[in-house]
């Protein structure tokens, strides 16, 4: 037994009650105490227990960092070494490649000038920051640190790549207990979820090591925070002289549907990822256990303190919205009763200087993503690249007595378009048929009939033979989260449910209605039959467009589902899918996804524009560029189409385009549909142009590591890849000379060799 263990038993023999809430929380059941009667009880008995033997503040009272003499060495390898602070719990990490130090608190060069004082300074001393609340009812949730709270260290023991630690807080009864480890080139910390001790208050959100790497405004321009905002956001570090308030916080893999949460417009995150760049070094940090319920938090200097600092936040409860009448128009807000379980691992990659900018963070998160997740690089390519085309089958729209279809392009339609596009010069195309299904669009669920005005299943069939002769793909686009059929689908029994029982249903903007989104178990069990039914197309595989982008919790009793099972489940489902078929894409593409698709579409393209950001950066784009082929958004729906042209180009995406042989106007009143200009006739001059483009930049690096990219001058961008090429984009409305080389205005050039092409 570990000593963490010996004193977990120890804190619980101290603490009656404490002790039986943990326990019956352990078996998934937690004691609420609602009347105040036992609430007086259980606070006596509390204060009775008092402080368990030993038990000593953790930091110093004078409100001072850690004593720099007090860190000893407890282990190294290779690459670092780990040296620790028994009074306080703290560490720093040395790297001995340039001898530069990662501590777990704040940089003490910085601390004679903060200026923050009482229960905020307390926070930044403290290993362990937390937020509990008291009662199921109650929305107030306190803010707390192990120092704010008056606590100390239970237990401390030395293993022997690291340190466990155990923090406890009599006052609130809890007890967090920590592991932190070093490995070759990287320092772990875990939070061990069986032995979290929770008494009178309940653990909702948990931070640990909040102010690992935190630094104050330097001035200098390369220190900065990277977050996985979008394609990848940087805010550099600096003075907040606007005296903005803002934070970031947005749950990993996005918003669980299934409790109430708050929703921004940002956009969601897909890679469980931050870093942070310092004068000396920097790290990249990656939550790799537990990160379905982990949030990303940054604060910019000057909102709580004058540091920047960052960090993943640990949730173990969420509030919903408990209905107390039949109608659900009566009700309160509360707490999820039971814990989320499972441990909490946050990794820690210690970078040299010289690899330490956001190129270098994407490098290590991609051999992460090979060495943990197992992708692989991709095989030896052709040098052109392939198309991208998405194609428009049809919709429905409101008619007088019944929903009337939308024809957008037939099965023939298709086969001609795919050849005017052969015969002009395009090599290869991965064609994905969008509302393919009988009623279009709008219309979802687990069938495979294609609608007969389109051709019926033998269109299809003809169609798939002859795109194959011509050797393309070709992907029918469906939606497995989300079912609008009645026939072969009951929501009351199939669908999600979220905490307070009721039915999840996913709100459609466009055809203003709600969907019921499907049990993820129902899917698996119900993808046997449905795969058949497509192989019996003659396709080449399925885009899945919710699956491996939408994570929620299921409460259905018939299904109960974890979000970290969730996850697995769709994982489970892609893969299902792709040794039935040979092909499986998704839309965004969450990282748990990644090993398991041929290909991520709509992978975003930018960041959310909102905060204290100064600049997206293709953080996502080089970490999988060479591992899995990504799209960005179609060239005909561009916010900006010069600018994000460019764009594409700069962050290494196949080129896209979403079509139909219909003129777009049709298609004005239709559920789903929505898009500006998606008549072909209109758009194939510039497909074919684009095309070209692309393939001149792109063609013969498929399958290479975009090793670099950075500003090489203003709005001039540089991206390298790992055998020499370099492309030079030029967002500038005037001509740029840059390293003797004339970049066009709104253009680029290719450089190999030294010379440009």
């Amino acid at each position: 037994m570990t000593e963490a263990s010996k004193s977990y038993i120890k804190l619980r023999k101290l603490l009656p009650v404490a002790a039986l809430a943990a326990a019956l929380a352990s078996v998934g059941i937690y004691l609420w105490t609602h009347s105040a009667s036992s609430n007086e009880e259980r606070t006596e008995q509390v204060r009775e227990a008092v402080i368990p033997e030993g038990i000593k503040p953790a930091v110093s009272t004078k409100g001072e960092l850690p004593n720099e003499a007090d860190f000893v060495q407890v282990a190294e390898s290779e690459t670092l070494v780990l040296l620790a602070d028994k009074n306080t719990g703290h560490f720093k990490v040395r790297d001995r490649r340039d001898g530069h130090e990662l501590r777990s608190y704040p940089n003490p060069e910085d601390w004679p000038r903060e200026t923050i004082s009482g229960t905020w300074r307390s926070h930044l001393l403290s290993p362990i920051m937390l937020e509990t609340a008291t009662s199921e009812r109650k929305t107030e949730v306190k803010v707390g640190s192990l120092l704010s709270l008056n606590g100390g260290i239970m237990s401390w023991k030395q293993l022997e790549d690291g340190f466990a630690v155990t923090y406890a807080m009599p006052s609130i009864q809890m007890a967090i207990p920590v592991e932190v480890r070093i490995k070759n080139d990287y320092v772990e910390t875990k939070v061990i979820d069986s032995e979290i001790v929770e008494g009178k208050e309940s653990l909702i959100n948990l931070k640990v090591y909040p102010f690992l790497g935190a630094m104050q405004p330097s001035g200098q321009e390369e220190e900065y925070m990277l977050l996985p905002d979008g394609s990848g956001a940087v805010y550099r570090i600096k003075e907040n002289i606007s005296n903005d308030r803002s934070v970031y916080r947005e749950p990993i893999y996005g918003t669980d549907y299934a409790f109430n949460s708050v929703y921004t417009n940002r956009r969601p995150i897909t890679m469980p990822i931050y870093g942070i760049k310092s004068g000396s070094g920097g790290f990249l940090a990656v939550a790799d256990e537990g990160e379905e319920y982990g949030y990303m938090f940054a604060s910019p200097a000057g909102v709580y303190s004058q540091y920047a600092w960052a960090t993943v936040e640990h949730n173990y409860r969420l509030q919903y919205f408990q209905p107390t009448t039949y109608d659900k128009t009566a009700g309160f807000i509360t707490f999820s009763k039971v814990k989320f379980g499972g441990d909490r691992k946050i990794r820690y990659y210690v970078l040299p200087e010289s690899a330490s900018d956001y190129s270098g963070m994407a490098a290590k998160y991609r051999e992460h993503l090979m060495k943990e997740n197992g992708l692989k690089p991709l095989e030896a390519r052709e040098s052109e690249l392939p198309l991208y085309l998405d194609l428009i089958g049809g919709d429905s729209e409101k008619g007088f007595l019944s929903n009337r279809f939308i024809p957008g392009t037939t099965t023939d339609e298709a086969k001609s378009i795919i050849d005017r596009l052969h015969a002009q010069g395009v090599p290869r195309l991965i064609v994905t048929y969008q509302g393919w299904q009988t009623g279009g669009a709008s219309r979802l669920g687990f069938g495979a009939k294609v609608d007969k005005r389109l051709g019926g299943n033998d269109g299809m069939r003809s169609f798939a033979e002859h795109a194959k002769s011509k050797g393309d793909t070709v992907i029918l686009e469906t939606d497995f989260t989300l079912n609008t059929d009645g026939d072969d689908f009951d929501p009351k029994r199939q669908a999600m449910q979220d905490q307070a029982g009721s039915i999840m249903k996913f709100p459609r903007r466009q055809s203003n209605d709600e969907v019921a989104i499907v049990s993820p178990k129902v899917t698996l069990n119900k993808m046997e039959d449905a795969l058949k039914r497509f192989a019996s197309l003659g396709i080449d595989g399925l885009h899945l467009t919710g699956t491996g982008y939408m994570l929620y919790s299921d409460y259905n009793r018939r299904s109960l589902t974890s979000r970290e099972e969730a996850a697995s489940l769709q994982s489970e489902l892609l893969n299902a899918v792709q040794s039935k078929l040979s092909s499986v894409t998704v839309a965004g593409g969450n990282a748990y996804s990644l090993q398991s698709t041929n290909a991520v579409r709509q992978l975003a393209g930018d960041y959310s524009y909102d905060l204290f950001f100064d600049e997206a950066v293709p953080f996502a784009q080089m970490s999988l560029h060479g591992l899995v082929p990504y799209t960005m958004n179609w060239g005909n729906a561009r916010d900006e189409y010069r600018k994000d042209f460019l764009r594409s180009i700069e962050y290494g995406a196949a080129p896209t385009f979403g079509v139909m042989k219909a003129e777009t106007e049709k298609m004005k009143r239709a559920y789903t549909i929505w898009h500006y200009s998606l008549n072909y006739d209109d758009w194939e001059a510039a497909i074919i142009e684009e095309y070209k483009r692309f393939n001149e930049a792109l063609g013969d690096v498929q399958g290479q590591f975009m090793t670099q990219n950075r500003t090489i001058a203003p709005k001039v961008k540089e991206s390298v890849y790992s055998g020499g090429k370099k492309i030079i984009v030029n967002y500038n409305d005037t001509d740029v000379t840059v390293l003797g080389i004339k970049i066009p205005a709104q253009d680029f050039v290719v450089v190999k060799g030294g010379e440009a092409e």
